[in-house]
């Protein structure tokens, strides 16, 4: 059995870390951007705390092997999810194979499931991550707006575009998004930057100040909304101007159960269910707290269940009944989706009232992907 050294990389470390991860991302895309310029959040300056969220192998006193783990919060509406968004996995090409990436990969899940968070985000393939616990879950949508299916907006909205350093113009409506991050603002205006170019921040008004904000990223000759708050007219507004400034398209993925703005989104286009994100659930006590609000609201009076993850803690949801035990998989779907409980697992009659409660609500706003 291999046995390797893991370690947090440290400030130091920064130069000969993206180095690694440019020639190990590389060897499948010749033209794969930097990471510095992907990001600047991370790796534009380095500390001793924002690198030690790299684990990484050495070999010959050189970095081989590195899986990223970063801490965030996310405000899903009412609820405050702790996650951890898992990114930067890779390893050497001569090396793979040899069991360093599985030695990261359980390292980082240990202590992701002894941290308090509730939930985990990944992307990449299901294949390759579901040995570790993630799996393809969310209910979410997409819709591709065009000039032709968006409506004309409501008289009386004036549309600009702002420079994103003028943050008192727009901060307290982005801190009222349906989803977003919780971050400060220096590490916001850094993400401007990701992939090397600056995202834009339009505003819309009908008096004195914004009633709308929205992020916008231009590819492939159109533009995703990456963040967007305030009144439902104004984002309408937001988007048309879009539309009529050349766009030939506006994307955006969002919660239906949620999102104020979901109607204008489903009315104003084609759509299709949102690309599935890869979750692992860490500690469902810590996720149900966070998501103390929604329960609130769906759970019915007078029920109860033990849910529990195989080998993984459980936790009680209500006041007494049956105790369901499922494996980590198969929990990251049954809490989100895209499927009702009583699809994922075969329930007994007087658990069915849990199709009331979950899905819940998740979508990793696109800003913060790792």
């Amino acid at each position: 059995m291999n046995t390797f050294l893991l370690e947090d990389a440290r400030a130091a470390d920064r130069a000969e870390l993206l180095e690694f991860l440019h020639s190990a991302f590389k060897t499948n895309d010749a033209n794969h951007p930097r990471f510095e310029a992907i990001y600047p959040d991370f790796f534009f300056t380095a500390t001793e705390e924002t690198m030690a969220r790299h684990r990484v192998i050495r070999h010959e006193g050189r970095i081989c092997a590195c899986v990223g783990w970063y801490p965030m919060r996310v405000r899903v509406g009412e609820n405050n999810v702790d996650v951890f968004g898992i990114g930067q996995v890779s390893c050497d090409p001569a090396l793979r194979g040899g069991g360093r990436m599985t030695a990261l990969l359980d390292d980082v899940c240990a202590k992701m499931d002894a941290s308090g968070a509730g939930l985990s985000w990944l992307g990449g393939r299901r294949d390759r991550y579901a040995h570790f616990g993630w799996d393809l879950a969310g209910a979410n949508l997409m819709s591709g707006m065009d000039a032709r299916s968006v409506a004309k907006p409501e008289p009386g909205w004036r549309v600009e575009q702002t420079d994103p350093a003028q943050l008192a113009r727009f901060w307290p409506l982005r801190n009222r998004a349906a989803i977003s991050e919780d971050v400060p603002p220096e590490t916001w205006l850094a993400r401007m930057m990701r992939g090397g170019k600056l995202h834009r921040v339009f505003l819309a008004s009908r008096g004195k100040d914004a009633g709308a904000f929205c992020v916008a990223q231009a590819a492939g000759g159109g533009d995703s909304l990456m963040e967007w708050a305030g009144e439902t007219a104004g984002i309408h507004a937001i988007v048309s101007h879009l539309l009529a400034s050349g766009q030939k398209g506006v994307n955006v993925a969002y919660s239906p159960a949620l999102d104020p703005a979901a109607q204008f989104f489903w009315n104003s286009a084609g759509w299709s269910s949102a690309p599935m994100s890869n979750l692992r659930v860490l500690n469902l006590g810590a996720l149900f707290k966070g998501y103390a609000p929604w329960l609130a609201e769906h759970l019915p009076p007078g029920v109860g269940v033990n849910l529990s993850i195989r080998d993984g803690g459980s936790a009680q949801l209500g006041n007494g009944g049956p105790t369901l035990e499922l494996d980590r998989l198969t929990m990251a779907r049954f809490l989100f989706g895209p499927s009702k409980p009583s699809v994922v697992a075969a329930l007994p009659s007087e658990l069915r009232w849990l199709d009331q409660v979950f899905p819940l609500p998740f979508l990793l706003p696109p800003l913060s992907s790792v």
